[in-house]
């Protein structure tokens, strides 16, 4: 049997190889989890413009309601104007309040995400 030398040149290419590879699966693991992000920020996204295409619907529905029940177009479209000046005023009140809890909102499902992906791998290492 033929007996195997060490070789320095052969261990240095094997580290670089290794370091390489090494690299090459930390790229490889921040695309993933930067595309899993960036698809669920797609999908809320559009869950956003949808919710706001349903409310720009209602706000007309009150408005011809209140048209209605006012019998002149001019008044409940004032009126329905008045309704949300005094909503942006109750949220301009509580902006801070609402500002922390998107962001903590934003914070949580961005680490759903992550930890989703951490437990992938480590279901695949255990099969």
């Amino acid at each position: 049997m033929a007996e195997q030398k060490f070789s320095f040149s052969g261990s240095f290419q094997k580290s670089k190889e290794y370091i390489d590879t090494q690299i090459e699966l930390i790229k490889l693991k921040a695309i993933s989890k930067f595309s899993r992000i960036l698809g669920r920020l797609a999908v809320d996204l559009a869950k956003l413009v949808l919710s706001f295409v349903a409310i720009i619907f209602l706000c007309f529905a009150l408005a011809f309601y209140l048209s209605e029940i006012l019998g002149s177009f001019s008044l409940g479209f004032l009126a329905a104007a008045g309704i949300f000046i005094l909503l942006i005023l109750i949220f301009s009140l509580a902006s801070s309040q609402i500002a922390s809890f998107v962001m903590n909102t934003t914070i949580r499902k961005l680490m759903e995400v992550w930890d989703d992906e951490d437990e992938e791998e480590s279901e695949e290492r255990q099969e």
